[in-house]
C-alpha cells in the first residue's frame, strides 16, 4: 500500500469520521425510530460500540498508509494518568468559563436544561438507558474519539505543520464535526475550548493522558445527567 503524506491521512480520517458519525447518529437512528426503537438507545448505541467500531477502520486505513501505532502516543504510565486526572480538574474550570460564554451567545443555559430534563425523565423511566449513556457518552466515545482526533490526526498534522497549527487545526477540526453532526453550535466554544485541552494534553504527555481527562469531563458529565433522575 503507498505511503501517504500526513496532511492526506488527517484529511481522510476527518472526512470519514465525520461522514461514518453522521450517517450512524443521523441515518441510522432515524431508521431505528422509523421501526419503533427508541432512538436513545440507537444513538447510545451507536457512542458505545459505532465510535469504537469508526475509530478501529480509520485506525486499520491510517496503519495500511504509513502510521505507526508507536506514533499514537498511548503510553499507560502512572505518570501520565495522573496527569490527565490533573488535565481534567483543570478542564472543569475552563469549562465553567466556556459554557458562559456560550450561555451569552446561544443561550446555552436554556437549551441545555430543557435537554438535561428530558433525558433525566428518560433515565428515570429506563435506568438501563441510564447505564447506556453513561458507558457510551462517558467511557467508549471519548476513548475512540481521543484515538482518531488526538492519536492520528492531530500527531499527523504536528509532524508535519509544527505543534501550533496541529494542536489549534484539530481543535476546530474537532468542533466543527460536532457542529455538523449535531446540527447546532449552541456549543461551539466549549467544544473549541475541550479540543485546545486535549490537544496540548496530548501533546504534553500523550494520547493516554488525554483520554484520561476526556473520560473524566464526559463521565462527571454524563453522571449529573443521570442524577437528575435519580436523586
Amino acid at each position: 500500500m503507498a505511503r501517504s503524506t500526513p496532511t492526506e491521512i488527517a484529511a481522510v480520517v476527518v472526512a470519514g469520521w465525520i461522514g461514518l458519525e453522521f450517517a450512524l447518529r443521523r441515518g441510522l437512528v432515524a431508521g431505528a425510530a422509523a421501526v419503533g426503537i427508541d432512538p436513545l438507545v440507537a444513538d447510545y448505541l451507536v457512542l458505545a460500540v459505532g465510535f469504537p467500531l469508526i475509530a478501529a477502520i480509520l485506525s486499520r486505513y491510517a496503519l495500511e498508509r504509513g502510521d505507526t501505532r508507536e506514533s499514537w502516543g498511548w503510553d499507560w504510565a502512572p505518570r501520565n494518568l495522573g496527569l490527565g486526572v490533573f488535565a481534567a480538574v483543570v478542564g472543569f474550570g475552563l469549562l465553567a468559563g466556556a459554557s458562559q460564554i456560550d450561555a451569552a451567545l446561544f443561550g446555552l443555559d436554556e437549551a441545555g436544561q430543557a435537554v438535561g430534563e428530558g433525558l433525566a425523565a428518560a433515565f428515570e423511566a429506563s435506568p438501563a438507558l441510564a447505564v447506556l449513556f453513561l458507558v457510551g457518552n462517558g467511557l467508549a466515545a471519548p476513548i475512540a474519539e481521543e484515538q482518531v482526533w488526538r492519536g492520528i490526526v492531530q500527531t499527523t498534522l504536528v509532524d508535519e505543520r509544527g505543534a501550533a497549527v496541529g494542536i489549534a487545526v484539530t481543535a476546530v477540526l474537532f468542533a466543527l464535526k460536532h457542529v455538523i453532526v449535531d446540527l447546532s453550535v449552541v456549543r461551539l466554544t466549549t467544544l473549541l475550548t475541550l479540543g485546545l485541552l486535549f490537544g496540548v494534553v496530548r501533546h504534553r504527555w500523550g494520547t493516554a493522558s488525554s483520554a484520561v481527562t476526556h473520560v473524566l469531563l464526559n463521565v462527571v458529565s454524563s453522571a449529573s445527567i443521570v442524577a437528575m433522575a435519580f436523586l
